[in-house]
Formats: C-alpha cells, structure tokens, sequence
C-alpha cells in the first residue's frame, strides 16, 4: 500500500532557467486519463475490424492550500524566483498561456520500498480558482491542468539533468545518477533546449548523422551531446534511473501552514478609483478558465501546437444583506438614493489581500482583477432566516503577486 504521506509530488518547468521544485501543501492530486478510441466497422462483417487509437486525453486536478506563497504559480508560468533574478513579484493569466511542464509523483509504500514514479508529462494550465467557502474557511486553490500522456516508471525513478552550455558547438551533460535502460537501447526520454526564453524539444539522432538541433546519448561516458549550442543555451534532459536525482522531499516548516479567511481583506474599486472594503461577505470564488485549443497535423500523432482562445474570470461573492453598500460600488456613485442594475460599471476591480495573520500587519500575497463587469445579483430570504446576497461579476484577466505595490 502507498500512502499519501510517502507520495512526493514534484513540478517540472519546461521554459528559462527554472528549476524543478516539490508541490507544497498539496491536498488533492489525480489524474484521469481517456484513450480515446474508435472500434472500426464495415458493412457485412459481425465484429469490429478493428480499434483507431487516437490522442489520449488527460486531466489532473491538484487542490492546495493557500500557504502565503505565489512560488507554485511561478513554476505553472516557467518564471524564475524573482529573489535571485530581479523579475517582478506577479504573474498574470498571459504568462501561463503557452508554457509546459511535467508533474511526477514518487511512490514509496509502507515497508519503505520505493515502487515508482508516476509523470504526467507536457502539462498546460486548463484553469484555476480560488475559494473562500466560509468566515472560518482554509482558502484553497484548485488547478485544472490538462496533457495527453500518463507514463509510469516501476520501481525506478524520473531523473532530471539541467546544465548551461558555455561555449558555441556540440553541448555536453553528464547525467548523474546513473542512466537506466527503459526499452532497447533507449535511456532518455526527452531532451530540452532553451534559448532565449524560447523553449525547443530536440529530436534523437539515432543514425549518427549529427543533424542540427538534434541530440544522441553514449552510454560508455553516461553523456548527451547536443548538436548545434550557442553559449548560453540550458540544456534539460529527462531519464530514468535507480536513484534519485536529488532530495525529493523537505518539509516546508518556513511558510505557513495554511492562510484563513479571517486573514484576508477583499477589496473593491470602480475604475482607478479608491479601493473600499466590503463587509459582512460569507464567500468569495474567484474561477478562471482559459480556452484552449490544440492543433494536429496530418503526419503526426502529436500535437504540435497548442493556444487560448479566450480567458475567462469569474467571480462569485456571497454577503449577507445588510445594507447596499457593495451595490453602490458596483454602480460607482452614492450620490442618489436609487440604484439601477443596468448602470452597473464594467470597470470594477477586487483585490483579495491574504496577510500572514488576523492583525494583517504582515502581507503575505494577493489577486486582483480588473475590468470586471456584473453578470448577474441574486438576493434573496428564507423563513426564519436573514437575507442573503450573491453578485457575480466576469472579467478576462487576474493577477498574483507577493508584492502588495503591484495589486
């Protein structure tokens, strides 16, 4: 039996020079995978002909808590830590739009007999959301990532080997630990190549004709050599191996356990306007979807292509009726004592700001999104009980920060 507490979660970015990192404070982490397959008919034949396997599909879902840090939504958007290149504090929907990345778990079960890894490989955020279910809530995020592949390694482990090519030519990396075969005569999976914050998957030289941009692996001295560097290029190479390539897991003791809702102010503004606290909220939701689109070509198995159409936002808050104070910010005047729904501004903004405590002296981090505009306000009472309100609000950008200038 493999327990959750012996499963070490791990994001593997694809693009620039960011390394791979444990999944903090995970809570929920699954994939569904669907073959995706045709039985073929004919006219005047009992039974199938036979089967068209087509792209699979996958979708894996990871719940977390929010601990005060945005390091995770760095890892979706491939940044680098801004502490150690300078970068800004945020990332935004854009950022997430075109990047990959893998998720593996390591599996060790109750006798301490390591039987696996679990890669799901080629990752794309499908969506997010952000939920504050309750006064006495966690606040928890939700991710919706979508690939098309789950690959299992048995007994074995997903190694990974990064290394900065320093002169112009054919690159070397030396994988450490030791490769292992994983069907004849293959022993790496993929190779990466990033230049200039652009991100290429090499093709394996299996004929020694040393084609530009491609990549070949020698056994004897445990080494890939790249064809075609320049200085700068990061080469990451992707294996298998009977160790682990570093320490899997360290407990997080630095960031906070979990964030709650009474260490959260929300926030709203019309326009460039002042923000205004609300009050009296009983839930507030924030989903985001992007709308993806992937392309095929005839030719290829693979998905060659992949884009968003559209990027959604919606956010969903829920109050008790007091007073209409939020209405009049969603209107963006108290000048008069009367309130249409059909003047409502479209240019709203909501900031969630998370502190490291109920004082909320300390920031920890924070979403904001701009450009909202209601869709719809439900307000209603029960017998034997107080009123309560929903107001839903839609906009097509969001961003997270740690730096409380930038929201």
């Amino acid at each position: 039996m493999i327990h959750s507490k012996a499963t070490d979660p791990r994001i593997f970015p694809w693009n620039n020079d960011c390394d791979c990192a444990q999944i903090d404070r995970a809570q929920d982490l699954g994939g569904d995978l669907t073959l995706n397959q045709t039985k073929l008919y004919e006219i005047g034949r009992d039974g199938k002909m036979g089967i068209h396997k087509e792209t699979p599909s996958l979708a894996l879902k990871l719940t977390q808590y929010e601990y005060g840090s945005i390091s995770f939504y760095r890892k979706l958007a491939n940044k680098v830590d801004p502490s150690s290149s300078g970068l800004d504090e945020s990332v935004s929907l854009d950022d997430m739009k075109s990047t990959f990345f893998d998720i593996a778990t390591f599996l060790t079960d109750d006798n301490g007999t390591f039987r696996g890894t679990a890669w799901f490989p080629k990752l794309r955020v499908n969506g997010f959301s952000i939920n504050i279910a309750d006064p006495n809530a966690i606040v928890e995020r939700s991710f919706d990532l979508i690939g098309e592949d789950t690959k299992i390694i048995t007994d074995n482990y997903l190694a990974y080997e990064k290394a900065t090519i320093v002169a112009p030519g054919v690159g070397e990396v030396t994988l450490s630990p030791v490769p292992l075969q994983y069907a004849s005569g293959k022993y790496v999976f993929r190779v990466l190549r990033v230049r200039s914050g652009s991100v290429s998957e090499l093709i394996e030289d299996t004929v020694s004709t040393y084609d530009a941009d491609s990549w070949r692996y020698d056994n004897s001295p445990k080494k890939v050599y790249v064809q075609s560097c320049l200085a700068g290029d990061i080469i990451k190479v992707y294996y298998s191996s009977a160790t682990a390539y570093t320490t899997l897991w360290t407990d997080n003791d630095s960031d906070a356990v979990a964030l709650y809702a009474d260490q959260c102010d929300i926030e709203l503004a019309v326009g460039i306007g002042a923000n205004q606290k609300i009050y009296r909220l009983q839930s507030v939701g924030i989903d985001v979807k992007l709308d993806r689109t992937d392309y095929k070509e005839i030719g290829n198995k693979e998905i060659v292509q992949t884009g968003v159409k559209a990027k959604t936002v919606n956010v969903k808050i829920g109050r008790s009726l007091e007073d209409f104070s939020l209405e009049e910010i969603l209107r963006g005047t108290s000048a008069y004592e009367y309130i249409d729904a059909r003047n409502f501004s479209d240019d709203i903004a909501l900031t969630v700001k998370i502190y490291t405590d109920n004082t909320k002296t300390v920031f920890a981090m924070g979403y904001k999104i701009t450009e909202l505009s209601p869709t719809a306000l439900s307000v209603g009472a029960t017998v034997e009980d107080y009123g309560k309100a929903d107001d839903t609000l839609e906009s097509d950008n969001l961003v997270i920060s740690e730096d409380i200038n930038e929201l």
